[in-house]
């Protein structure tokens, strides 16, 4: 297991520290105001140099940021208009790595977007444009993601897709597309789509038409990813990894998504590094770039890294931490680590939900898929089906929550002492073809023929 006295002594010190700390909420902050930190912005180049310069502050060593190049996306324009029964403009978004594209055509509204609702339509929808929910329904368990939804789009013959939010508040949602979308996407408030919906029954047949117009830019970018280490005492060639992402989409400041789970990140490595030497492993902490269109960051490195994985013991991504609610630990699979981690919920005396549940929307699945032991901090409150504030313009400072991310902070940082402290470590890397296996088995390898390859997701 671990020295539970050394553990016990840790614990006082980091939470004394953490639950009074002011630190996490002066990171959301200030990387909200440099800006989304989208791929390919300004913003985002700021915020490497601050992201270095707060790891080297908190005590991190060998601080660096890792380029890589990627297929970027640079917003110009999108219009959408009702052109039958009548001429009525609608606001929209272009959705990321949607290129320059003009279509007219009949709008058709799938619903839901669940597997059953386009297998029964895909004679209505060939040729036309699409409008779909963004909602994914809790009777549907493994989700239903925008990028499934898209590529079931495609595969019927669609020729334009709407992304409709399924909350209101006039706010349309955005989300990155496949690189080299084949179709234009946009994205479209609740309130505009349904009206849009509306009035296109009134057409001829019931059936009205819309043109869409998007004028944006793909290109070549390069992007960096950041990282520092608490480098081990017993064990330095083992390793644990955090990580978070630490850009948001370009029409907001990202503060909950994710510039929290990259600020619980910093400060989970801001007091572990106070206890550097009492670590047995070294404690990793990765900033990722470019996650939200396509978890690019976190494959880069993966793929960077790819002759050190057998060193890596775990990883624990913190996409949404920090955000409010009960947190748990999500195995990507690995069921071997469930009485671990339940171990270390009763010694650290916090309940600690538990389970495994894979996840491929996230920078844990880039690890998990090449069989490194990997975790999700999700949360695991009551079923959400929306996003929230999330991948809106409304993701903004004045949502974030000190109290959280402190609370958070300190549950990281005691949960990864232990990890790094754990004698005999059960879980071992798997084969990518025990992993596909996983995927089969709990259902979602459909998820992965529509939303994109193994290989790329």
């Amino acid at each position: 297991m671990f020295d539970q006295d050394l553990l016990r002594s840790m614990d006082r010190t980091m939470l004394a520290d953490g639950l009074l700390s002011e630190e996490p909420y002066r990171v959301v902050e200030e990387l909200s105001e440099l800006g989304s930190r989208f791929g390919g912005t300004e913003s985002e180049r700021r915020a490497v140099a601050y992201l270095m310069a707060k790891m080297q502050e908190f005590g991190l060593e060998h601080v660096h940021q890792e380029e890589f190049t990627y297929t970027g996306w640079i917003r110009g324009s999108a219009s959408l208009e009702c052109t039958c029964p009548v001429r009525r403009e609608f606001p929209v978004i272009g959705l990321p790595h949607t290129g320059t594209y003009e279509v007219e055509g009949t709008l058709h509204y799938v619903g839901l977007g669940t597997p059953a609702e386009w297998e029964s339509q895909a004679a209505d929808i060939a040729g036309k444009i699409v409008i779909v929910d963004a909602k994914s329904p809790t009777w549907i368990r493994r989700g239903i993601h925008r990028l499934e939804k898209y590529g079931r789009a495609v595969a019927a013959g669609a020729t334009g897709f709407i992304w409709m939010r399924d909350q209101g508040g006039f706010l349309p949602e955005t989300g990155g597309m496949p690189v080299g979308a084949p179709i234009p996407a946009v994205g479209i408030s609740r309130e505009h789509g349904m009206a849009l919906i509306r009035l296109a029954r009134q057409g001829p047949g019931g059936r009205g038409r819309v043109r869409m117009a998007l004028e944006n830019k793909v290109k070549e970018l390069p992007s960096w990813n950041v990282v520092g280490e608490i480098p081990g005492s017993t064990r330095p060639d083992r390793v644990v990894i955090i990580g978070a992402h630490f850009d948001g989409h370009d029409i907001a400041p990202g503060s909950l998504d994710d510039a929290s789970g990259a600020a619980v990140t910093l400060e989970a490595g801001r007091l572990l590094a106070q206890h550097r030497g009492k670590l047995a492993r070294t404690v990793r902490l990765i900033c990722f770039a470019v996650e939200e269109i396509g978890l690019i960051g976190s494959r880069r490195y993966v793929g960077a890294h790819a002759s050190e994985l057998d060193h890596i013991d775990f990883m624990l991504n913190l996409d949404g931490a920090g955000r409010g609610g009960e947190r748990g630990v999500m195995l990507q699979a690995w069921p071997e680590l469930l009485p671990v981690f339940k171990a270390i919920g009763a010694h650290m005396r916090w309940p600690l939900v538990v389970d495994t549940v894979f996840g491929m929307h996230s920078d844990m699945y880039p690890f998990s898929y090449h069989g490194v032991p990997s975790a999700d901090l999700g949360y695991v409150g009551e079923v959400r089906t929306g996003r929230n504030w999330g991948h809106t313009s409304a993701d903004t400072l004045d949502k974030a929550s000190p109290h959280d991310l402190r609370m958070d902070s300190t549950l990281v940082a005691r949960l990864m002492a232990r990890v790094a402290n754990w004698e005999n470590w059960p879980a071992r890397r798997k084969t990518t073809e025990e992993i596909i296996q996983i995927i089969r088995d709990a259902g979602l390898y459909d998820s992965l023929k529509y939303g994109g390859s193994l290989a790329d997701r």
